[in-house]
């Protein structure tokens, strides 16, 4: 057999990457409108909290918040969505150069944003996923099974194209071919909307572990406390001075000791840096803290199951050393501060 007649056609080669990526989207939003927590303040997975984090010291950070940190659920459930619908255009061949286009342009985002403190560069997805979508963005789905090209069959431009062909002709006014074009949308459009409001009903009730427990008795939002500023911050470093003398000067009470049970943890803001902490109550009520950034890329962790898990990447921490117990950090947390007196926690600036 000649070797040339066995040459696999270059847009066959890339069906499987499309079909891929299609069907990674679709999953991407699946994922995020079926956690409970995702649209829940104070869960690990908080859309919020993770825009705050992809956010900070990022070149696309401004975007995130001049656009989606103001309405964090908007964004969450928007991007969601979108997400769906360019998954399933690209796994159809709807679309798809738009398709491609627009998923491009969503992991650009994402790199200039959640993945831009990774490093090095390559362990972060999101610019492996641009230049995938680029062939598409180039080329569409050419030489692959698609819906554009049963669009381009039925278009009049494909009529005029085989006159003189009679067996090849498909006499198809121009009206007819777009109502199929305008319904195939129409169909991805409702397929999109049936896909996610199902995986919005299967995600039930939130029971998980709520970050911001202790965030709520400092006067901060939830998610992001503040610590030291204002009179609800002057008030908590006056009592830790006026009633317990054993306290440093400058401890700041970031909430009340129940407010953390064994086995959960909360987030509170470093009175020193202004980023995230975690305090960590173990089985056996000691109290640890670390800090929340993960060092993969920078996102917020939080407490799952004993472990402190970040919700970006999947890496997981000890809850009692910070060490890395699995994923792509390349660092442990570092050690945090606090102390407990008088029925509250203090947090001790490093």
């Amino acid at each position: 057999m000649d070797r040339r007649a066995r040459r696999v056609d270059p847009g066959i080669a890339l069906l499987p990457l499309r079909l891929f990526l299609g069907a990674t989207f679709v999953y991407a939003g699946i994922q995020k409108l079926s956690d409970p927590g995702f649209l829940r303040p104070g869960a690990p997975t908080y859309i919020g909290t993770q825009l705050t984090s992809f956010a900070s010291g990022s070149p696309g950070g401004f975007i995130l918040r001049t656009f989606a940190i103001p309405h964090p659920t908007v964004a969450g459930v928007g991007v969601a969505i979108l997400e769906i619908a360019i998954g399933l255009c690209a796994f159809l061949g709807l679309m798809t150069r738009y398709a491609a286009a627009a998923g491009l342009a969503l992991n650009l985002l994402l790199f200039l944003t959640s993945s831009w403190h990774t490093s090095p560069y390559f362990l972060g997805p999101d610019i492996v996923f641009v230049f995938a979508w680029l062939p598409f963005v180039l080329a569409g789905a050419g030489g692959q099974p698609a819906l554009d090209h049963a669009m381009e069959r039925g278009s009049p431009q494909h009529g005029r194209g085989t006159r003189g062909r009679p067996d090849r002709a498909e006499k198809v006014p121009a009206e007819s071919w777009a109502l199929t074009r305008r319904g195939l949308l129409v169909e991805a459009g409702l397929a999109t909307l049936g896909i996610a409001g199902i995986a919005a009903l299967a995600k039930g009730s939130y029971r998980g572990p709520s970050l911001s427990t202790a965030n709520s008795t400092t006067g901060g939002g939830s998610g992001s406390p503040r610590s030291g500023d204002g009179a609800g911050g002057a008030s908590s470093r006056q009592r830790g001075r006026g009633t317990e003398t054993s306290l440093p000067s400058d401890a700041v009470r970031i909430g009340p000791s129940n407010g953390v049970p064994k086995g959960q943890a909360a987030v509170y803001r470093d009175p020193s840096t202004g980023q995230p902490d975690i305090a960590v109550r173990g089985s056996d009520g000691d109290l640890t803290a670390f800090s929340a950034v993960c060092t993969h890329a920078g996102c917020t962790v939080g407490y799952e199951g004993g472990e402190i898990v970040c919700p970006c990447h999947g890496g997981v921490y000890s809850a009692t050393t910070g060490q890395v117990i699995s994923g792509p950090p390349p660092s442990p947390l570092a050690r945090r501060k606090v102390v407990e007196s008088k029925g509250s926690i203090y947090a001790i600036p490093s």
